[in-house]
């Protein structure tokens, strides 16, 4: 069977900042791949450099446990298994050296900085993210997805081969990922933390349904996820002993780095969270309080450099910024600091 190849959408640039096509500034592209999940693979194989596990990952865990977290995912997407068969072929790898390198059992020490908010006004949910992370992250791929059994979706891709930090799908449903340091259990089998937004994305269609598996799901590593529809919002803050759900307070609902319910709360020991708590705050206190329309404020709230929310700092760099309209279905990227880059709007997946 031929590989996909990626498919431009010509309307996609023409209002473009960066001009017509694929001239994106540097490191970051953007993919529009359709078919099954094998040629998406293959697409992403063949589009991609040579896969080099970053230095930042830490050491990949044992053969068996990679592969029993293979099997967790056959249970939640198993057309993903088929993805990352086309991957490994395109790139002249083995699936098993593959599986391990994206198993991760623990992620590095350091504080991390991405930050988001829902916000719900007369029209509707808002919601406003940073992701953030050292620049030496050099892949940086907005890819949307067509693919033949799933939901079809659009966004973020880092150095993980086939994961997905943040985005959309046709539904309406929103997803994010915010690293959470906290004390952890001897690891266990469970769905690596970047497939979790693209089990959620291409399998189901509200919020609650995404809360209810994320309770079922079996975690690796802490993480706090949020999930939003037009309607409702919420964040699930996991660990591999225990899953918790926090929702819409006053109508907003921030997260950042670290956990707020008492049942996830105790696992963060005696680590500083007050970065995390500072842009949480900070981040509540701009849609709250702030003037102008939904995208103004999310847009200033972004662009904040007193917690700050916006990162300039080596180890503190926002890679990208995102605003979206979930009832009207509309999303913009920033590629690059929110306080510079401008926020392009792109199709919503699906249409």
């Amino acid at each position: 069977m031929e590989p996909t190849r990626p498919v431009l959408s010509s309307k996609l640039w023409n209002t473009s900042p960066w001009g017509e096509g694929w001239h994106l500034p540097a490191p970051y592209r953007f993919l529009d791949l359709r078919g099954s999940h094998r040629q998406i693979g293959e697409a992403l194989g063949l589009l991609g450099p040579p896969f080099r596990r970053p230095p930042w990952w830490p050491p990949p865990p044992d053969l068996a446990f990679a592969k029993a977290c293979r099997q967790q995912v056959a249970r939640w997407h198993p057309a993903l298994l088929d993805e990352y068969e086309g991957y490994a072929a395109a790139q002249g790898l083995d699936p098993d050296f593959l599986w391990q390198q994206i198993s991760r059992t623990f992620l590095r020490s350091r504080p991390f900085a991405c930050s988001a908010v829902v916000w719900r006004e007369p029209g509707g949910l808002w919601v406003g993210r940073n992701y953030d992370f050292r620049p030496v992250q050099q892949i940086r791929d907005l890819v949307r997805l067509w693919p033949r059994d799933g939901l079809a979706s659009l966004g973020m891709m880092g150095s993980v081969p086939g994961g997905r930090y943040d985005g959309v799908n046709e539904a309406g449903l929103f997803v994010s990922l915010h690293a959470v340091m906290a004390d952890t259990l001897p690891p266990r089998p469970g769905i690596p933390f970047h497939l979790i937004p693209r089990v959620l994305l291409e399998r189901y269609r509200s919020a609650e349904e995404a809360v209810e598996a994320l309770l079922r799901m079996p975690h690796i590593l802490p993480m706090n996820v949020l999930v939003a529809d037009p309607h409702r919002a919420y964040v699930v803050e996991v660990h591999p002993a225990v899953v918790a759900v926090r929702e819409l307070e006053d109508g907003v609902l921030a997260v950042t780095n670290h956990y707020e319910h008492p049942m996830t709360r105790p696992f963060h020991g005696h680590r500083d969270l007050g970065s995390s708590v500072r842009r949480k705050e900070r981040l509540e206190r701009w849609v709250m309080m702030g003037s102008g329309s939904p995208r103004e404020r999310l847009r200033e709230a972004l662009s904040d450099h007193e917690a700050p929310i916006c990162g300039h700092r080596p180890g503190f760099t926002t890679l990208w910024s995102l605003i979206a309209d979930l009832n009207h279905r509309r999303i913009e990227y920033a590629l690059g600091f929110p306080c510079r880059a401008p926020f392009v709007m792109f199709p919503w997946p699906g249409g």
